[in-house]
C-alpha cells in the first residue's frame, strides 16, 4: 500500500492573504457606505421635493376654497 505524500509547511503564511483579504474588505466596506449616504441623500431630498408639493398643493386649495 502507498503512503500519502509528505506536505511541508514549515514555510506557511497566511499574513499576506490576510492582509489581501483586509484590503478588499476595506474597499468593499468603503463603496457599501458610499452607496448608502448617496441613497440617503437621494431618500432626504425626494422627502423635501415631496414635502414642498404638497404645501404648494395646500395653498392651491385653499385660495380656490375662499374664491368659491
Amino acid at each position: 500500500m502507498a503512503l500519502p505524500p509528505s506536505v511541508d509547511l514549515t514555510n506557511f503564511d497566511l499574513a499576506p492573504a490576510a492582509r489581501a483579504a483586509r484590503g478588499i474588505a476595506s474597499t468593499v466596506t468603503g463603496a457599501a457606505t458610499g452607496a448608502a449616504k448617496e441613497a440617503t441623500y437621494t431618500a432626504v431630498g425626494l422627502g423635501v421635493l415631496t414635502y414642498q408639493r404638497l404645501q404648494v398643493r395646500r395653498r392651491e386649495l385653499e385660495r380656490a376654497r375662499r374664491r368659491g
